[in-house]
């Protein structure tokens, strides 16, 4: 996929992972456009971000650098959304640290109205295991994207119940799209790509699953979805940060009450005391959120018809052949490449096409 050299900028000081979003948005307020980052540096910019900061910012405007990133997300078939973008979730927006840039595979729209995440611990019970896997699969069958962080455990047991409905779910991970982890995962990570799913993360390709990143990515999981449902979690367990997050920026925190006397019901059954909604069953769900009569006719919204602008369905219709390259729809439709690349990323976002290696493209539906 083709970048704009506005989009390469800001994927390239994105990338750097010495610079939070913090810095990152220091930066763009006192220089502007990444692109004044490239071209002034020096004292002012050494001074503003520290030197350590400043060293990973120098080692990456070697081309070389660029040339890898760029090929790495080609080579794995991902594409990389800034906050610039329009398929951007406008929902993470809202927050207060939204990621400059996400890197993204797969088909489903980032930007569905009813994303719902399950969050909880990574040594659930069997009744955690089967009570995820239960709501998951019905929420799905509903019409509802389960969003989760493809993290043993309870993450597993969510992404698990969408793909046992054939519907599409979002993993949000805490490493590079590149890796798979946990590495026992990787069946269920194809398997959410095979079913109109996606694969999201905010690490550049190669980054390895460092403890840290996992926080970070959790603010993410919740920014993205409307609710936050909690199932098992000891007191101090890592998916209570999801559903701190999530009440930071305002999200529906729900909880699956669990045995009496198990050290995973500590978490849920606190929510539930400081007011949480307590919930049992997809349906309850579905009802407290007024999601009850999202399937209309038997119909999920992913069987709804294409909405294409009519640029998107001069792509489209070129496509009807066959896979074509970027530079034979460039020359049939006699478009720009910058135009035409935008209109290809927000078609494969959206699940209507796909990149293939040497720079071609297909339709997917």
């Amino acid at each position: 996929m083709e970048y704009s050299q506005s989009q390469q900028y800001w994927i390239w000081l994105s990338s750097i992972k010495e610079l939070d979003v913090r810095h990152f948005d220091a930066l763009l307020e006192r220089l502007g456009p990444p692109q004044r980052v490239w071209e002034e540096m020096g004292p002012y910019i050494r001074e503003m971000v520290g030197p350590r900061v400043y060293r990973a910012l120098e080692q990456a405007r070697q081309a070389r650098y660029l040339e890898a990133l760029f090929a790495s997300l080609e080579q794995c078939g991902a594409v990389a959304v800034t906050r610039e973008d329009e398929t951007y979730p406008q929902d993470l927006l809202t927050i207060a640290d939204p990621p400059p840039t996400l890197y993204v595979r797969g088909r489903a729209a980032l930007d569905d109205p009813c994303m719902f995440a399950i969050v909880g611990a990574r040594n659930c019970s069997a009744y955690g295991t089967r009570m995820t896997r239960r709501i998951a699969r019905e929420l799905s069958e509903a019409g509802v994207t389960v969003v989760s962080g493809l993290a043993r455990g309870i993450d597993s047991a969510a992404h698990r119940g969408a793909v046992d409905a054939r519907a599409r779910t979002v993993a949000v991970l805490g490493c590079g799209i590149d890796v798979v982890y946990p590495p026992e995962n990787r069946t269920l990570y194809e398997e959410i790509l095979a079913n109109g799913g996606s694969i999201v993360t905010e690490e550049p390709p190669g980054t390895p699953p460092l403890a840290h990143n996992f926080p970070a990515r959790n603010r993410i999981i919740s920014g993205m979805s409307r609710a936050v449902l909690l199932v098992e979690a000891a007191r101090h367990s890592g998916a209570m940060s999801t559903v701190r997050h999530a009440i930071d920026q305002s999200r529906d925190v729900m909880a699956l009450p669990g045995q009496a006397d198990s050290v995973l019901s500590s978490s849920p059954h606190a929510l539930i005391r400081d007011g949480a909604r307590l919930v049992a069953s997809a349906k309850e769900i579905l009802e407290d959120l007024g999601w009850d009569r999202l399937e209309i006719d038997g119909r999920r919204p992913s069987d709804e018809p294409l909405q294409l602008t009519a640029a998107e369905q001069q792509v489209y219709n070129a496509l009807a052949g066959g896979s074509e390259s970027v530079d034979q729809l460039v020359d049939a439709l006699r478009i720009k490449p910058a135009d035409l690349n935008c209109l290809l990323t927000s078609m494969e976002i959206r699940g209507i096409i796909r990149q293939l290696p040497g720079r071609r493209v297909e339709r997917i539906v």
